[in-house]
């Protein structure tokens, strides 16, 4: 067998060649020729497993100080340790060869390795198909081991590598005999000897697995490319690494310009702390909800809601961001606290000034009622002295019932003076240690929403800590300072159990709802040297308010601009 200096035996060439060539134990070796230098046939076959590779890789060299043809494999995907046999060929002396061994080796891989002659009929087959032994196989046509729907693909694949004595193949998809397809990636190798293609190897590697999983990758991309909601891949430097179309058209940016940007440029919270997020979401197992104020590519503002998970890819974390514009919905939330609000600001009103101040009339009146009947009827006076403390206590009831519903008076000390009074209230009904604290320097002065949503914060906040942490002193504090509001309130208590956040109680995650309407956040964290320490951190105006000033604005702009056009002469 002559290889030429421009032909190259790939893959299991020379074996299979080999192989149907010393069918024989008698037969002798031919004379192996590499380019001008004569090879003495003895053959040292290695392989070094396990291997990995899609197919195997073999190649013929020649080692200059010792006349010997090596067949090397360097990624063949056999089962077995590392091993090496050496394998005597022929010696000129005609001793005979070990075919058994190499049917062996070629038997153990996982390809089907077939020769077939010029006439496309079967040589050699490492293991058997549909049912027949490879030694039922041999002298079979091409067709014959194929299913129909294949032939014309095979044989055109095989007549271009008669003809041009180059490697060709093309991939087949056969039906299992449990119905299920099974995909092959089939390359056919010509067996050159003297410039003539003497023979055909075909070598079919079974890629199901490798085909399932990228029509599955490519399903799950169409999926995400689909989606409503918004989807990006955040790396751990916070840079946008992936999008879909929704998430680019939710920022208003084109496809593909927000690759490489990081998430700090489109958002505020919990992207532009981003050390926070990323322990927050990697101490946690599961998913976390984020909600934070979007800024579009025109400087527009919108409301942002979604999932923030960790994934690690090649060892390094990544984050799946997946979101929604929310915006109406938080308006129309915003817009029913709102007119809560207002319901209860005017019930309170009304219990104040109204039934309030008729009781305490009622009251006046039985005490003067009382002054005449101690000296016209005296066994009366005591009954009238106790119609006279129930009312009395009623009008306490009425405004007790008044602050409740509308703590928070703008026109009377505002949150600072309603905070104090929540502490002083607290200390007599619990009987603990309440103390109230403020340092409120801000640019503007406290919105009613803003201050309500705080009280009922510290409300919350005040009776949990005595009722669930048994705290015996709490501690409120008010911090403002330029746009930004903080609250917190400290206790001594027990503690917060660490899956209080999915009790079924509704006070906590009230907190974070009415927390998250003002565009900011609340935070639960371990007090020292014991006890809870809640803050809540938010902007002096909620994001809904600033995103709708610049639209107010233009459109002061647009009427003045149409008020102008009208009187300007024609």
């Amino acid at each position: 067998m002559d290889i030429g200096p421009s032909k190259s035996f790939n893959d299991l060439d020379f074996l299979t060649y080999y192989l149907s060539s010393s069918a024989s134990p008698n037969a002798r070796a031919p004379r192996v020729t590499l380019g001008d230098r004569l090879i003495s046939p003895t053959c040292s076959l290695k392989h070094h497993g396990p291997a990995v590779l899609a197919s195997p890789r073999l190649a013929v060299s020649c080692a200059r100080d010792s006349r010997r043809l090596a067949v090397s494999g360097n990624s063949p995907r056999v089962n077995a340790a590392t091993h090496t046999l050496n394998l005597t060929v022929a010696a000129e002396s005609g001793s005979g060869v070990d075919a058994a061994m190499l049917h062996q080796i070629v038997g153990a891989l996982p390809e089907f390795v077939f020769l077939f002659d010029r006439n496309l009929r079967l040589l050699y087959a490492n293991r058997g198909v549909a049912g027949r032994t490879a030694e039922a196989l041999r002298g079979m046509h091409l067709t014959e081991l194929f299913p129909h729907h294949l032939h014309a693909v095979a044989l055109a694949t095989v007549h271009r590598v008669l003809a041009t004595a180059k490697i060709d193949g093309y991939l087949a998809e056969i039906e299992s005999e449990d119905g299920q397809a099974q995909h092959f990636d089939v390359r056919v190798t010509p067996v050159v000897r003297n410039d003539h293609v003497e023979a055909l190897t075909l070598i079919a590697t079974e890629t199901t697995g490798q085909v399932r999983a990228e029509r599955a990758i490519a399903t799950q991309a169409q999926m995400i490319e689909s989606m409503l909601e918004g989807v990006a891949v955040i790396n751990e430097r916070g840079v946008i690494e992936i999008t879909n179309p929704a998430f680019d058209s939710l920022f208003a940016y084109r496809r593909g310009e927000l690759i490489g940007r990081e998430m700090v440029s489109l958002a505020g919270w919990p992207f532009e702390q981003r050390e926070r997020w990323e322990s927050n979401v990697a101490q946690s197992t599961e998913s976390m909800r984020v909600e934070f104020d979007g800024r579009r590519s025109d400087g527009s503002h919108f409301s942002a809601a979604g999932v923030l998970s960790r994934f690690e890819v090649a060892g390094r974390n990544h984050s799946l961001v997946v979101l929604q514009d929310v915006s109406e919905r938080k308006q129309l939330e915003r817009a029913i606290l709102q007119a809560v609000n207002r319901e209860q600001y005017r019930i309170g009103n009304d219990l104040h000034d109204g039934l309030g101040q008729e009781l305490t009339g009622i009251a006046l009146m039985l005490r003067g009622v009382a002054g005449r009947l101690a000296s016209e009827y005296p066994p009366i006076f005591p009954e009238i002295e106790g119609i006279t403390k129930l009312v009395n206590n009623a009008i306490e009831s009425t405004r007790a019932l008044a602050r409740g519903l509308s703590p928070v008076n703008l026109e009377r000390g505002g949150l600072q003076d309603a905070l104090e009074g929540l502490a002083m209230h607290a200390s007599e009904l619990y009987g603990v240690d309440v103390t109230c604290t403020h340092r409120v320097k801000t640019s503007k002065p406290l919105g009613a929403e803003l201050a309500n949503h705080l009280y009922r914060i510290a409300q919350e906040a005040v009776r949990n800590a005595v009722r669930h942490g048994q705290a015996r002193s709490i501690r409120l504090h008010l911090h403002g300072a330029r746009a930004k509001v903080r609250l917190t309130i400290t206790d001594d208590g027990t503690g917060m159990p660490a899956d209080a956040m999915d009790a079924s109680g509704m006070g906590l995650k009230t907190m974070q709802y009415r927390a998250r309407m003002l565009g900011g956040e609340v935070r639960f964290e371990v007090a020292t040297p014991q006890g809870v320490r809640i803050v809540c951190e938010c902007p002096l105006e909620a994001p809904g308010d600033t995103a709708r000033a610049p639209t107010k604005a233009r459109r002061k702009k647009s009427s003045s601009t149409a008020a102008a056009t009208q009187r300007s002469p024609r």
